[in-house]
């Protein structure tokens, strides 16, 4: 990877409701040096044409892109993902498919994605510039992927990462967290870019909540968040509670991992 041009592939769910993906996949695409895909979500005889005067007006800094169409479900979306050595899936949210129990198909193509995915919605601010990044960070070793994932922020963005710990009376799980901060302060201070850590009173359990109000502070920024070992089926097809909740009350952007995953990697 690395020596084609790489993409920020954006997955349009609704022509009506694309403005918000445009503008966040160029400010992506302006941090990581990446071009723009643009594919349709498939649906049967979809005859929908990209948006070519909104996206034109709204590249403001004459970033190339191109539309792309997937093939089938068993092949998507990482067969596109590899032709276009893509970094990021981004896909906006029309709020009234957030609900708890609507489903979208979407999901389908996030849980197999061999890359991570930004969600924004209806309340993401357009103005995100992805300099502040919060990580919940817990006693779970797939923690430092959330870590690795977050520093490209900091390495190609100068991002501030602002490490969300949580408190645990447990000397296993304070040991597991010493561990990975330990790492992390190692791998972020060969980059020079600035981190902070913010202790938690929570604990693993309660963490994302509080990370959400914490996320609060930085409106318009990122937060990185991990799917769950045990997201099932139902997430798959209808989302996870959590996130569509989020999506549905926060203005935060949200880059979602898929834990343990051999993922492609953005930039050498």
């Amino acid at each position: 990877m690395g020596h084609n041009t790489q993409h920020i592939l954006v997955l349009i769910q609704d022509n009506n409701h694309i403005r918000k993906a445009i503008v966040h996949a160029f400010k992506l695409a302006n941090i990581f040096k990446a071009h723009v895909a643009f594919a349709h979500l498939p649906h049967k005889n979809s005859k929908a044409e990209l948006p070519l005067k909104t996206i034109a007006k709204l590249n403001t800094k004459n970033i190339p892109f191109k539309a792309v169409k997937f093939g089938s479900l068993d092949a998507e979306p990482n067969h596109t993902i590899k032709q276009l050595d893509a970094i990021f899936l981004l896909t906006e949210f029309v709020e009234n498919r957030l609900s708890a129990f609507r489903q979208n198909d979407v999901f389908k193509y996030i849980y197999k994605a061999h890359i991570p995915s930004i969600l924004i919605s209806e309340k993401t601010v357009e103005n995100c510039n992805y300099e502040n990044v919060i990580v919940p960070v817990d006693y779970k070793r797939e923690t430092k992927e959330k870590l690795i994932w977050a520093s490209y922020f900091g390495r190609f963005n100068k991002a501030i990462i602002h490490l969300f710990v949580a408190h645990h009376q447990s000397k296993n799980a304070k040991r597991k967290i010493k561990a990975t901060l330990i790492f992390t302060k190692r791998m972020y201070e060969q980059f020079c870019f600035d981190y902070k850590i913010i202790k938690s009173s929570r604990s693993s359990y309660w963490l994302r909540e509080d990370a959400y109000s914490f996320s609060e502070q930085f409106e318009p920024d990122l937060i990185v968040l991990l799917s769950q070992k045990n997201d099932g089926l139902l997430n798959q097809y209808f989302g996870p509670l959590e996130i569509k909740k989020h999506l549905r009350k926060k203005k935060n952007p949200i880059l979602f991992i898929n834990p343990l995953k051999d993922y492609y990697l953005p930039c050498n």
